[in-house]
């Protein structure tokens, strides 16, 4: 039922129904390190999501803690190149809420 009258395609062996991609008006991620061209370096689990939620967006909005001047940054390392940014703020005041291992003393 879910394949009635959409194009369905055939590989190797097993048939796929195409569908369209969905395209977000706007994207907002978050990365650790940023330069001026909008070049994007993310940190641990942003590395998930973020990028491909990057390229998805029609606008994206990046905001960044550590923002570099332009060519600072090694091409190697950078997950998101500028061409899909279109806005990037540096941010301020972050909180990091991480665990805190609590214990008590033994008796």
């Amino acid at each position: 039922l879910v394949a009635e009258g959409k194009e369905s395609r055939e590989f190797e062996g097993e048939t796929y129904v195409m569908e369209r991609w969905l395209r977000a008006d706007l994207s907002i991620v978050k990365a650790h390190t940023g330069d001026t061209e909008g070049n994007l370096i993310y940190r641990k689990t942003a590395r998930n999501f973020n990028p491909m939620m990057a390229t998805a967006g029609a606008v994206t909005v990046a905001e960044v803690e550590h923002l570099v001047e332009q060519g600072t940054l090694d091409p190697d390392h950078i997950h998101t190149p500028g061409i899909f940014v279109q806005r990037i703020i540096l941010g301020k005041n972050y909180e990091k809420r991480i665990e805190q291992r609590t214990t008590r003393k033994r008796g």
